[in-house]
C-alpha cells in the first residue's frame, strides 16, 4: 500500500511539472532570447536536482521502512582483549638420571644376591656380595704382620730416642709399620668393593646376573637400579627458536600411549648446537606420583615460546586473503542509528601468530569491533545486511 501510494505522489508531480514545462518552453522558444532559454535550462537542471533528492531520500525511506526486503543473514562476534600464548610442537621421550645398570668394581664370583626384581630398596642396601675369602685372609694376614711391625717400630723409636741404634735400623721398622697400614687400608677397601650398594633408593627392575656368574669389573652387568619418583622429558628444538625459549618457559606435555597431559617448565636449555641437524637440547622435570611414566616413552611436547596478555583474537576462518595479497577482516556497523541494519565494512588487518586455529591481530581491529563470523563468505564491501540475532529479537 505504501508502496503504490508513493509511486501516484510521485507521477502527479511529475506531469504537474511537465506540463509547466512545455508551456514555459514555448515561449522560451519562441522568443529566441539566448540569456532566457540559458535561464530556463538552469531553472529546469534545478528542479531535476531537487527531484532526484527527493526521490532518493524517498527510497532511503522505504530501505528503512520495509521489513520485507531481503538481506544476507549473518552472524557476528564482538571483539575484546584477550591473553594469548604461543606455541611450538616438538617430539621428545622420558628419561631418568636415577635409572642405573650396576657393575662390579673387582672380578670375582657372585656368592649371593640379597633382592628380588621388582623389590623396593633403601640408599646403602646391599644388593649383591662376591666371594670375599681370598681378600679376608689376606686382611687377617697383613693385620698379624701390622702388630710386629708396630712392636718393632716402637722398640726402634724408643731406642732412637736414646741414642742408641743406627737411623737406618729405625727408618726401616718406621717404613714397615707404616706401609702395611696402607696394605690394611686398601684391602679393607677391596672387602666393600665386594658388595654392591644401592645408590638411592629406588627399585630392582632386572636382575641380569645369577649367584655363582664369574664377573669383570665393568664389562658383566649385574643389575638395574630405577627410581621413576622424577623423571625428565628431553626434546631437541631447531636453533630459530632458542631466543625465545627460556629456562621457565612453559610447557605441555602430552604421553599419547595413556592419554595424560602435564604441564612443566623448562629446566634446563642446551647450550651446544647439534652442527648435524641444527638443533639444541631442552630438559623439563615431571613428578611422576603414580609411576605411569616410564623410561624412553614417548612425548608430544609444546613450548610457550611466545605471550602477549592483552591482544585481539579471531578466528583464522574469518581473515581472508584479497587481489592484492593483502589479509582482511569483515567489520559491519549500523547502517543508521535507528536501523535494524547493517553495512559491510572489509577491513585491511596485520596478522600477528597463530595457534588452534586462532590468528592475533598486530593492526587493523580494535576492542568492541563488530566482525562477521558466519556468512563471510557471502557478502562484499558496503553490503547491507541483518545479523542473526537481531533477527530472531524481532521475530518474537
Amino acid at each position: 500500500m505504501k508502496k503504490y501510494i508513493l509511486q501516484v505522489i510521485i507521477i502527479i508531480l511529475f506531469f504537474g511539472c511537465d506540463n509547466e514545462k512545455k508551456l514555459d518552453l514555448e515561449s522560451v522558444k519562441k522568443s529566441n532570447d539566448l540569456e532566457l532559454i540559458k535561464q530556463k535550462k538552469t531553472e529546469t537542471s534545478n528542479k531535476i536536482n531537487q527531484l532526484q533528492k527527493e526521490l532518493k531520500s524517498l527510497n532511503n525511506l522505504i530501505f528503512e521502512l520495509d521489513e520485507n526486503q531481503k538481506f544476507t543473514l549473518v552472524s557476528t562476534k564482538k571483539l575484546n582483549l584477550e591473553s594469548f600464548k604461543h606455541y611450538i610442537e616438538i617430539q621428545g621421550s622420558v628419561d631418568s638420571d636415577k635409572n642405573l645398570i650396576l657393575y662390579t668394581e673387582i672380578p670375582g664370583i657372585i656368592k649371593s644376591i640379597k633382592v628380588k626384581e621388582g623389590e623396593k630398596v633403601k640408599k646403602g642396601t646391599t644388593l649383591v656380595e662376591l666371594s670375599s675369602t681370598g681378600i679376608q685372609a689376606l686382611l687377617d694376614q697383613l693385620n698379624l704382620k701390622l702388630k710386629l711391625a708396630k712392636t718393632i717400630y716402637e722398640r726402634q723409636l724408643n731406642l732412637w730416642n736414646e741414642k742408641i741404634g743406627s737411623e737406618i735400623q729405625f727408618l726401616q721398622a718406621k717404613t714397615n709399620f707404616f706401609s702395611i697400614e696402607k696394605e690394611i687400608i686398601q684391602a679393607k677397601d677391596q672387602l666393600l668393593k665386594t658388595k654392591i650398594i644401592a645408590p638411592y633408593d629406588g627399585v630392582i627392575d632386572h636382575l641380569i646376573a645369577d649367584t655363582g656368574s664369574n664377573v669383570v669389573p665393568g664389562i658383566t652387568p649385574i643389575l638395574r637400579i630405577i627410581n621413576l619418583d622424577k623423571v625428565k622429558v628431553s626434546a631437541e628444538i631447531p636453533e630459530t627458536h632458542l631466543p625465545h625459549i627460556k629456562k621457565g618457559s612453559e610447557l605441555e606435555i602430552f604421553f599419547p600411549i595413556i592419554s595424560k597431559k602435564f604441564k612443566a617448565k623448562v629446566s634446563l636449555v642446551g647450550n651446544v648446537i647439534n652442527p648435524n641437524n641444527r638443533n639444541f637440547r631442552i630438559e623439563a622435570i615431571i613428578e611422576n606420583n603414580n609411576y605411569d611414566l616410564k623410561p624412553n616413552m614417548t612425548a608430544k611436547i609444546s613450548v610457550n615460546d611466545y605471550y602477549n596478555p592483552k591482544t585481539i583474537l579471531v578466528n583464522q576462518k574469518d581473515v581472508f586473503e584479497n587481489s592484492n595479497n593483502k589479509y582482511i577482516v569483515y567489520r559491519v556497523k549500523p547502517y543508521s542509528d535507528n536501523s535494524k541494519k547493517y553495512i559491510v565494512v572489509e577491513t585491511p588487518v596485520i596478522l600477528g601468530r597463530k595457534a588452534k586455529n586462532r590468528v592475533e591481530i598486530i593492526d587493523g581491529l580494535n576492542p568492541n569491533d563488530v566482525i562477521i563470523e558466519d556468512g563471510n563468505r557471502m557478502v562484499k564491501n558496503n553490503q547491507i545486511v541483518k545479523i542473526e540475532y537481531q533477527m530472531k529479537n524481532s521475530n518474537k
